[in-house]
C-alpha cells in the first residue's frame, strides 16, 4: 500500500469523485445489457434466429475479454482517468453507430468494438474507486464499484419495459450510444488522476505487463481467482444473454423480459451490498458462501417449477432476484479479493487479467446458454447457472489469503 493510500480521508471531495466513477460503470452496466434485451426483437424484426446471434454475442464478449486485459494494463500504464475516458467513448460511439445498422454483420462488428470499450471500463473504474477509497473502506468502494453494474442493468431494464415495444430497439441503442459519450466528456473536465497511480507511475506502473500477475508468490491465488472469475461470469452472461430469450421460448411476453431484468438486478445490488458488508465483518471466504448458497438456491428452484410447467410470473421475478444476488456477489467478491491482493502499480493489470480471463466465461455463455436451452430447455437452462456458481464459490473459498475481517476494516 502506498503512504498515500494510508492517509486518505473519507471527505465529500473523495465521495464526489467515487460517485463521478460509479456514474460511469453505471452506463458500461447499461450498455452491457442492451444486446440481450434486443436479441428478441431483433429474431422479430430481422426474421433470423437465435444461432444467428450466437457469433454476435460470442465477439462481444471476446471484445470484452480483450479489454478488460489490455484495458487494465492500459490504465497501469497511462492512467486510470485515460482509460476510463477512451473505454466509455469507444462504446458509446460503438453502440450509437450500431443503432442505425441493418446487417449482422456490420452490428456484430460494432457490438465487437463495443466490448472492448466495456471490458476496459470495469478495471480502471475499479482501481480508481480503490484508490480514491480509505484502506479501511476498501471492501466497500470494491462492492461500490460492483454496485454500479446492476444497476446500470436495472436502468435498461426499466428502459426496456418502457420503450422497446413501442419505440424498439434502435431507441435503446440511441441512448446507449449518447450517455456515455456526455459522462465522458464530462470525465474529461471534472475527473482527477488516482493519486496512488500518481505517486508510483514512474517506478512500477511503467514496467507491468499481463504476464506480472503470474509471478512468484501471486501465481496460485492468480490461477483460483481466474477460475472464479471465469464460472462467475459464465453464470451471469447466460443471464444476460440468454435470459430474455429464455423467457420469450416458454411463452412469457417481451414486456415482462424487462421486468425480469429489473428483478435480476434488484437482486444484484442487495448482493453487491451484502458482499461488501460480509466482507468487512465476516472475510471474504463467508460472504461468497452465503451468495453461492442463495443462487444455487434459487436456480434449483426455477428447475423444479420449469419442470412442471409455465411458473406464475411474481414466482419468477421473486426467484430471478436471488438469481441476481448470486450472480453480481460472487463477482463482487472477487473485486474485493483482487482490489486487497494486488499491489498499486500491479491492481488495473490483476483486475484487468482476472476480468479478461472471466470474459472467456462470458464467451463460453454465448455458446453453452443457447446449447443449454436448445437441450432441456428453461430446466437445463438453470441448472448450467447452479453448476457455474458451485464452482466459482469453491474456488473464491479456495484462495489462500481472503480478505478476513480484520484487514477488512
Amino acid at each position: 500500500m502506498t503512504q498515500t493510500q494510508n492517509t486518505l480521508d473519507w471527505t465529500a471531495y473523495t465521495r464526489w469523485i467515487v460517485a463521478l466513477v460509479v456514474l460511469g460503470m453505471m452506463l458500461d452496466g447499461l450498455d452491457a445489457q442492451l444486446l440481450g434485451l434486443a436479441i428478441p426483437s431483433l429474431i422479430r424484426d430481422w426474421g433470423v434466429t437465435r444461432g444467428d446471434l450466437t457469433p454476435i454475442t460470442a465477439g462481444s464478449l471476446v471484445g470484452m475479454a480483450l479489454g478488460a486485459t489490455f484495458g487494465g494494463w492500459f490504465g497501469d500504464r497511462f492512467g486510470r482517468r485515460t482509460g476510463l475516458i477512451c473505454s466509455l467513448a469507444l462504446f458509446g460511439l460503438a453502440t450509437g453507430i450500431a443503432s442505425q445498422v441493418h446487417g449482422l454483420g456490420l452490428f456484430g462488428v460494432l457490438r465487437a468494438f463495443a466490448g472492448i470499450g466495456l471490458g476496459a471500463a470495469l478495471p480502471n473504474g475499479t482501481a480508481l474507486i480503490a484508490e480514491f477509497t480509505p484502506l479501511r473502506h476498501r471492501s466497500m468502494g470494491a462492492s461500490i464499484a460492483m454496485l454500479s453494474q446492476p444497476v446500470g442493468s436495472m436502468v435498461a431494464g426499466v428502459l426496456a419495459a418502457a420503450v422497446l415495444e413501442s419505440a424498439g430497439w434502435r431507441t435503446l441503442f440511441i441512448i446507449g450510444g449518447i450517455a456515455p459519450l456526455a459522462v465522458a466528456l464530462l470525465y474529461w473536465r471534472a475527473l482527477p488522476e488516482s493519486p496512488g497511480y500518481l505517486a508510483g507511475r514512474d517506478q512500477a506502473a511503467v514496467r507491468v505487463s499481463p504476464g506480472s500477475v503470474l509471478q512468484g508468490e501471486l501465481r496460485r491465488d492468480t490461477l483460483l481467482m481466474w477460475l472464479a472469475c471465469f464460472m462467475a461470469l459464465l453464470a451471469l452472461y447466460t443471464m444476460l444473454s440468454w435470459g430474455p430469450a429464455m423467457l420469450a421460448a416458454a411463452g412469457y411476453p417481451l414486456g415482462f423480459a424487462g421486468s425480469v431484468v429489473t428483478s435480476f438486478s434488484l437482486g444484484g445490488i442487495a448482493g453487491s451490498l451484502v458482499v461488501g458488508l460480509l466482507c468487512r465483518k465476516s472475510g471474504s471466504r463467508t460472504a461468497q458462501a452465503v451468495i453461492g448458497a442463495v443462487g444455487i438456491a434459487a436456480a434449483l428452484v426455477l428447475c423444479l417449477l420449469f419442470s412442471r410447467g409455465q411458473p406464475a410470473q411474481g414466482a419468477v421475478l421473486a426467484l430471478m432476484a436471488g438469481i441476481g444476488f448470486s450472480a453480481a456477489g460472487s463477482q463482487t467478491t472477487l473485486y474485493v479479493l483482487s482490489t486487497h491482493f494486488y499491489p498499486t502499480g500491479l491492481r488495473a493489470t490483476g483486475i484487468g487479467v482476472m476480468l479478461g480471463v472471466g470474459r472467456l466465461g462470458a464467451v463460453a455463455s454465448s455458446f453453452a446458454g443457447a446449447a443449454a436451452l436448445d437441450v432441456g430447455g428453461p430446466v437445463a437452462f438453470f441448472v448450467l447457472f447452479a453448476v457455474a456458481v458451485s464452482v466459482a464459490t469453491l474456488a473464491c473459498r479456495l484462495v489462500s489469503r481472503p480478505v478476513v475481517a480484520s484487514h477488512a476494516q
